[in-house]
This record gives C-alpha cells, sequence and structure tokens, in this order.
C-alpha cells in the first residue's frame, strides 16, 4: 500500500554509534522497550524510541552483516542476515506497507521485502527468501541488569528526532496503538482466535507457521512442541521478561523440559539449563540448545501474512 512517503524517508542506521551502559541509562527509564542482538563478540541493545524513527539498523559484525528490523506499526521485530539472493547487501525503509507492515528495499537490487514476511513481493528477487537470526525484546532495566558490558545505540544518528518520544503512544499505555484493536492500514486477511495485538513468537518451520502467544508461554513457563519434524521448545525467561525457542534436541535424543519453581529442567535428567540454552547443572552439564530465529509480533499481522497458523499452546 502506498503511504505517500518514498524510499529512505524513513531513514535506515548503517554502522551506527554507540555508548556504554551507564551512559545510556542517562536517557532511558527502566520499563522502555529495548531490543537486544547477541552478536559475535558482544551484545548491542537498541532503544525503541530510537528504532521507531528509524526502523532498520545495518550492522558489519567481523566481516558479516546483518540487519536489525522493526515496523512499528505490526509491533514486529526481525533480525535478517545482509544476503539477498547471491547479494551481501544492506537494507533501508521503501515507505510503502503491507498488512500494516512495514516494507523494506534491499540496496543491491532494490526489490521489495514485507519486514515480517522476509520473502521479496517485487522485484528481480521477487520469491526469494532471508535468512533470520534471532533477537530478544525486553526492557532497559532488565537487559542493563543482564547485559552490563553492552553497547547502547546512541541519539547521536545525525538525524533530529525527538527520541525521547514514540509517535504511536507507548507500550506502558494501555490505551495506546500498541494494545487498542485499530489496526491504521487494511490486510488481507483477519483472524480473531487473538486479540489482534497480542504479542507472539512466530516463526516458520518446515514452511509450517507457528504462533507462540506470549502471556500463554508466561502462564506455562515452557512448552514442547514439535514444528515440522524439528522438535522444538518455547520457554519464558523471566530474566528478560521474554519467549525464548530452541531445538530440544540433545545428544541425538529429543529432551522433554519443564519448569519446576522457576528452574528449567529437562525432564529425563533433571539436568538444570540456563534460559540461553546452556546446561548448567547435571549430567549434561556443557550440552547446548540450538536458538531458533523467532519473530517478535502483533498477531494480526502475522495472521494477515500466515492465514493457517498453528497457535502453541491451544488458546
Amino acid at each position: 500500500m502506498d503511504t505517500g512517503l518514498k524510499f529512505d524517508h524513513i531513514p535506515s542506521l548503517s554502522k551506527p554509534a554507540y555508548v556504554n551502559v551507564p551512559s545510556a541509562s542517562l536517557s532511558l527509564n527502566s520499563d522502555e522497550q529495548v531490543f537486544v542482538a547477541r552478536f559475535p563478540g558482544g551484545v548491542r541493545i537498541y532503544p525503541q524510541r530510537i528504532m521507531v524513527y528509524h526502523e532498520v539498523v545495518n550492522e558489519e559484525v567481523d566481516g558479516i552483516l546483518y540487519s536489525i528490523t522493526y515496523s512499528p506499526l505490526s509491533g514486529s521485530l526481525v533480525g535478517y542476515h545482509g544476503r539477498a539472493g547471491r547479494f551481501e547487501t544492506s537494507f533501508g525503509v521503501s515507505g510503502s506497507m503491507l498488512n500494516a507492515n512495514s516494507v523494506l528495499f534491499d540496496r543491491a537490487t532494490g526489490s521489495l521485502w514485507p519486514q515480517l514476511y522476509g520473502i521479496a513481493v517485487k522485484g528481480p528477487l521477487a520469491g526469494t527468501g532471508l535468512d533470520r537470526f534471532p533477537l530478544l525484546w525486553t526492557t532497559w532495566q532488565r537487559a542493563a541488569r543482564a547485559y552490563p558490558n553492552a553497547m547502547v545505540l546512541s541519539r547521536s544518528t545525525g538525524y533530529n528526532r525527538r527520541y525521547g518520544t514514540d509517535p504511536y503512544g507507548s507500550y506502558s499505555q494501555r490505551d495506546s496503538y500498541y494494545h487498542n484493536q485499530h489496526i491504521t492500514y487494511p490486510v488481507l486477511h483477519t483472524d480473531p482466535r487473538l486479540h489482534p495485538k497480542e504479542r507472539i513468537a512466530a516463526l516458520l518451520a518446515d514452511d509450517l507457521p507457528i504462533a507462540l502467544p506470549h502471556s500463554l508461554v508466561r502462564r506455562d513457563g515452557v512448552v514442547n512442541f514439535s514444528a515440522g519434524v524439528t522438535p522444538m521448545v518455547a520457554v519464558w525467561d523471566r530474566n528478560l521478561d521474554t519467549v525464548r525457542v530452541y531445538e530440544r534436541e540433545v545428544s541425538g535424543k529429543t529432551a522433554d523440559f519443564i519448569a519446576p519453581d522457576g528452574k528449567l529442567l529437562d525432564a529425563g535428567t533433571r539436568t538444570e539449563w540456563s534460559y540461553d540454552g546452556e546446561a548448567l547443572i547435571g549430567v549434561l552439564r556443557g550440552n547446548s540448545l540450538r536458538p531458533v530465529a523467532s519473530m517478535d509480533s502483533m498477531w494480526f499481522a502475522w495472521a494477515a501474512f500466515h492465514p493457517n497458523t498453528l497457535i502453541v499452546p491451544t488458546p
């Protein structure tokens, strides 16, 4: 959908400046939303109130390209590797929308990519998909506590923006756009199984779309499920207050996980695991779970792109 905005009217950031956690704390409130990327060599944190004005940050870490992408109107956070087809590339914001989700463009070919969909819908690479990497959505207080040595995206971006405000409201205000039932642009499909703005962790496994509502994973603590042929587990990270998804194969065997008294254990050996997927105490100590690149999103946007989504666990 044409919004009247053109390519780069919303400017993406490339190789931006960072500050340390103590410096960032001077301008960030404890309950502000932030996005976390765990790169080789260190963690980087992206405040939502900066991302809402830029939507894409293009990074290069150890010679590898990454893009942190956020679409405000669909509340969707997705990490993409900087390769489109055979081209290494960064991404920008086209100004168009599909299913109230920002449409990106790659700078190598100009192909158009709905941010949440991750498949080009127009241009030389139409039909091509992008590879994802995991990002975490949490609050500043929790991120700063968990990652005190992280680098934090600086407000010194070179652009004159009101980074202390959000044009769409606030995640901490229950009557704001982020929580009400209003959807700004038309969508191709609606699904009443969940509230339209329900926060989900979404993923595709063997082409099967799956939605894990945050509220249900928080309620259960851990959800074991199979996505296609791959056994997975969704864990409620009590430290970061968010969903983490992993493949649950350990040493060639499928593990079932439980969460008694807030601890993460595999039921077979009672080994204790961290929320980062590392076996800490028990016979499986030293093993690790493979993270799954799930995506945070509002339900309405994911359901518009994927009408046959399986909701896990069943509401």
